[in-house]
């Protein structure tokens, strides 16, 4: 894969934080798709994230993407959806699938993972909301829809991003 410029990434930085923020906006004032509108912010970071010293652009389009939509987006909970796990997920899938190589292991701690911070989205809106969402459903549907969730979510931007690196980055981004 050949080198391309910080100009370059720094541009893949902001154009990704644009169609986050976009999506992100969307997907609190528009009534139908929300989750698929969360999906596709999910898939923002990774663009930036896949070239070569491309984690600090990562990191910075999900810091910028989390400071817009902080003021700009008028629903708090897609704001907190993001920074705590749809912004940061590529990222962390990236960090356990390199260290770990092991498919399944790697599998077990994203899940371990994802248990963790529904965990604290569960107690932290409790928290800041006033929500006892504990007390609406009891933790055996929870946990457990929860976790079908992260599969199919795991599975499908597994898929997606695959699909990114193999077919449409090259044609995306123009190397020298």
């Amino acid at each position: 894969m050949k080198k391309i410029s910080a100009t370059t990434k720094l541009t893949l930085s902001a154009m990704s934080t644009a169609l986050s923020v976009v999506f992100l906006y969307a997907a609190s004032v528009i009534p139908t798709a929300k989750l698929a509108l969360c999906f596709l912010t999910s898939l923002m970071p990774w663009i930036p994230l896949r070239e070569r010293g491309g984690f600090v652009y990562a990191l910075l389009s999900y810091a910028a993407t989390g400071a817009i939509c902080f003021f700009l987006i008028p629903n708090k909970l897609y704001f907190a959806a993001y920074i705590l796990f749809f912004g940061c997920y590529g990222m962390i899938k990236l960090g356990i699938d390199s260290v770990i190589r092991d498919k399944l292991v790697a599998f077990a701690a994203k899940l371990i993972l994802c248990n963790g911070l529904a965990a604290l989205v569960i107690f932290g809106a409790g928290k800041l909301f006033s929500l006892d969402i504990i007390a609406q459903l009891p933790n055996y549907i929870i946990i457990p829809a929860i976790e079908i969730f992260f599969i199919a979510y795991e599975l499908v931007f597994t898929l997606c991003v695959r699909v990114f690196d193999d077919r449409l980055r090259n044609v995306i981004i123009t190397r020298r």
